[in-house]
């Protein structure tokens, strides 16, 4: 929260700037620390951002420290070397309490609804906390199906691809190619089924961005007799903000 009266900037784009001269002189001796990147915009674009700079971080072979309440971050960027994921572990006994330990704990953080219990312990009406929880139950409704459609469709998009080139690989061992021809087009053939796969491997890993984009699916939902448009701009991509303490750092 850091807006730039005197120049005219937002606490986004202020935070844009800071990042461009990061990226700008960044190297592998650099320490880098950034903390909760792409809060001050959209939801999808802040994630997108994210992951993007992340990306370019560990390319720099920087020391870095990134912290955020993005949680699907933590699992495109499992994978990759040289990251780690580790969070501010949260006691919860029950949904009444929560204790904060300050102790950081080894992989992502446990989706246990943080700010719902938080914003529960300072006595919000129960007639928001129920809406709240419906809307919340609704978004990982929606999410979970999204990833599902997402995998059967990469899946039969796989199989497709599989059963192309096996037919062409017939027709080509039925065909009358001569060896000059033929190698050359084998090769061509395998880089464009390996880069097909590569192409929608990086989709996968980026699922997340995807498939929470608002607006994308025009789900409506009955919650408390009232009938519920899609949800904007309000944890859509399932990365509520989760408390203080609850934060991944990678």
């Amino acid at each position: 929260m850091d807006d730039g009266i005197e120049a005219n900037a937002s606490t986004f784009a202020s935070e844009m700037r800071e990042t461009a001269f990061i990226l700008g002189n960044v190297e592998r001796g650099s320490l880098i620390i950034m903390d909760e990147l792409g809060r001050g915009t959209s939801t999808r674009d802040g994630l997108a951002l994210a992951v993007a700079v992340c990306e370019a971080l560990i390319e720099s072979r920087a020391l870095v420290w990134f912290a955020t309440h993005f949680k699907d971050l933590a699992r495109i960027l499992a994978g990759r070397a040289g990251v780690v994921n580790l969070h501010l572990r949260v006691q919860m006994e029950d949904e009444n309490t929560m204790t904060m330990l300050y102790k950081v704990t080894d992989g992502a953080v446990e989706d246990k609804n943080y700010g719902l219990t938080l914003a529960r312990l300072v006595g919000l009406p129960q007639s928001v906390l129920d809406r709240a929880t419906a809307v919340s139950e609704m978004l990982v409704r929606r999410l979970e199906r999204n990833k599902r459609k997402l995998e059967a469709t990469n899946l039969a998009r796989r199989r497709n691809l599989v059963l192309t080139l096996k037919e062409t690989l017939i027709r080509a061992r039925d065909g009358n190619m001569g060896d000059s021809a033929l190698r050359p087009w084998l090769s061509r053939l395998q880089d464009e089924f390996v880069n097909r796969m590569a192409t929608w491997d990086a989709e996968e890993m980026r699922a997340p961005v995807a498939t929470t984009e608002d607006g994308q699916h025009s789900e409506q939902a009955g919650v408390g007799g009232k009938r519920m448009e899609d949800i904007i701009e309000i944890g859509s991509d399932g990365s509520d903000d989760d408390g203080a303490g609850a934060d991944d750092c990678y």
